[in-house]
């Protein structure tokens, strides 16, 4: 009995030292690779940038709702200060940024609205939409402030300068915007020529201006032309592809009518085909009742089984 157990005892010995020392997981160089816990604490770190990242989704879109709810409500001040919550935790979140220029225009503070306008404008993850109105609402900003100056017998040729500029940045990125078109039309109209114009010298820079606001328009008209080129194409793809419908579709229907005839002149001639048949089996049992008649001999009763 004490062999056989010194012999176990050899036997299981390196099997009880591998579990005590289990050897590490080496690479090709003998260098040793993390182990589980290791890989695991990273990758639940690498859900913490997503967990911040959805909570500021979330603060800006609530702060953002309740400014929207309050500028429905036509509480302005209340509005902006949302806004400013939701721009607290997302600086860069235009939807804020431009409904805030909203309310602030509605306060009459051209400022801070102009200031919000130009943050959008300038502002890489704003849709081209908002850039559009917000380069538009700019513009009436200007244009009220060079109204104003008129009717108090001033003129604010600067303030019409900014008007323009900023309307046809609106149209380039939107060219079907016909309240655009027409301040722009107002704004050109309200702008005077230079002092140095009217007295037929000096007026260099004025010149190149002007040469500049021709060329947009020019510009201008030119993509409107394009647009509507492209569109009158389209419409006439859009009838071409119509008619050829029309005639596929007329075309259908008369292949069903043909259809429709060719098997009723089959059904026609298979029916006259099967009288004809008929007629002749008929003949030829009474011109075989008759010979059999004249023979003598009873004719030939057909059975049915």
């Amino acid at each position: 009995m004490s062999k056989k157990l010194i012999i176990l005892t050899i036997v299981l010995l390196p099997f009880l030292a591998f579990a005590q020392n289990p050897p590490s997981a080496t690479t090709e160089g003998g260098e040793q690779q993390p182990s589980s816990p290791q890989s695991s604490y990273q990758r639940e770190k690498t859900t913490e940038p997503y967990k911040v990242k959805h909570k500021v989704a979330r603060q800006r879109r609530v702060a953002t709702r309740s400014g929207n709810k309050a500028l429905d409500k036509k509480n302005n001040s209340a509005a902006i200060e949302k806004y400013k919550a939701a721009l607290k935790a997302d600086s860069n979140y235009s939807k804020a940024q431009y409904n805030a220029a909203v309310a602030n225009g509605r306060l009459k503070k051209e400022a801070d609205a102009l200031s919000l306008y130009n943050t959008v404008c300038e502002n890489k993850s704003a849709t081209p939409q908002q850039r559009e109105k917000a380069h538009y609402n700019s513009g009436n900003i200007y244009l009220h402030r060079a109204l104003a100056a008129r009717d108090t017998g001033g003129y604010d040729e600067q303030s019409l300068r900014n008007a323009i500029d900023h309307y046809k940045t609106a149209l380039r990125l939107n060219s079907k915007n016909k309240d655009a078109q027409h301040n722009l039309s107002l704004a050109k109209q309200l702008l005077r020529p230079s002092q140095n114009q009217r007295k037929g010298g000096g007026g260099g820079g004025d010149n190149d201006q002007q040469n500049k606001d021709q060329n947009q328009d020019k510009n201008q008209n030119q993509q409107q032309n394009q647009d509507k080129q492209q569109q009158n194409q389209q419409q006439d793809q859009q009838n071409q592809q119509n008619q050829q419908q029309d005639q596929n579709n007329q075309q259908q229907k008369q292949d069903k009518k043909q259809d429709k005839q060719s098997e009723q002149r089959r059904r026609e001639a298979e029916r006259m085909l099967n009288a004809m048949k008929n007629n002749e089996q008929q003949t030829m049992k009474a011109v075989r009742a008759k010979e059999n008649k004249k023979q003598g001999s009873p004719s030939r009763i057909d059975k049915n089984w």
